[in-house]
């Protein structure tokens, strides 16, 4: 892959930072990953170690989401996981801690990662230092609306959109919950991604919905609900959003082979 992977990118001395801009499609690009893994392959797969060494950068800066070794497919093939006792796999830092806890794998255990990938990302910092891991060091500023702008890469500046980092910052928060239960699934995610890049994408969704189901008088789901009340992000429902994703952005080490053909590890 032209530029490596994401972890050698963000950490390596001498390369180019990387903008806000292509840091939050990075994002789109491992979500929409996600979301074909979690949603529309057959089985369902949990990858169960993403991580950014695991995410690769095209010549485009485009993400792939590589290494499926750990990948493990859902129990009767059902888009629904239910928790599966397994031997912990997976690279600390990026673990899920209610995994690594009651070793019960679901779904969620992705979107965890995929929360601290998303903080290493708007960070720069590496995952684990000083012994501390990433969230835990973070807290402090994930938590206080007036200090979320400290925790933003210096190597970007103030080259940011603030209503972009709010959007992001809560789902860091919500994606790192202590309780799987308590996390959104990756295409709830995907949604508040692409409304925070597009504003006109939340308003043709609310449209859809209201068309299929009936509903009026929705509230509006706008970033400034993000920090209201405990400061938590609200339940959404995902069942009618328009999906993005693709199998373009997993990167398959072979020729593609039907997805039941994967073993489950």
């Amino acid at each position: 892959m032209g530029n490596g992977s994401l972890m050698d990118y963000l950490h390596t001395q001498g390369k180019k930072p990387l903008s806000w801009s292509a840091r939050i499609q990075i994002a789109i690009d491992v979500a929409n990953a996600l979301e074909y893994l979690h949603f529309y392959c057959n089985p369902p797969l949990c990858h169960r170690d993403i991580k950014s060494s695991n995410i690769l950068l095209d010549e485009k800066f485009v993400a792939k989401v590589a290494d499926f070794g750990l990948a493990h497919a859902s129990k009767d093939g059902s888009i629904c996981f239910e928790p599966v006792n397994t031997d912990i796999r997976g690279t600390p830092g990026y673990m899920d801690p209610e995994y690594v806890t009651t070793q019960e794998l679901t779904e969620k255990s992705d979107v965890y990662s995929y929360g601290v990938v998303l903080l290493e990302l708007i960070t720069g910092r590496r995952v684990i230092q000083d012994n501390k891991n990433l969230v835990e060091s973070s807290h402090v500023f994930l938590a206080s609306e007036s200090r979320i702008t400290e925790i933003v890469d210096p190597n970007i500046g103030d080259e940011y959109d603030f209503d972009q980092l709010q959007t992001i910052v809560a789902i860091i928060r919500w994606c790192t919950e202590r309780e799987g239960r308590a996390r959104p699934s990756i295409k709830q995610v995907l949604r508040f991604l692409y409304e925070s890049t597009d504003p006109l994408h939340g308003d043709f969704v609310e449209a859809v919905e209201d068309e299929e189901t009936g509903s009026r008088g929705r509230k509006s789901r706008g970033k400034n609900v993000f920090f209201s009340g405990d400061g938590k992000c609200p339940p959404s429902s995902s069942s009618t959003s328009r999906s993005y994703c693709s199998r373009t952005f997993l990167l398959e080490a072979s020729p593609p082979q039907s997805p039941n053909n994967i073993p489950s590890i």
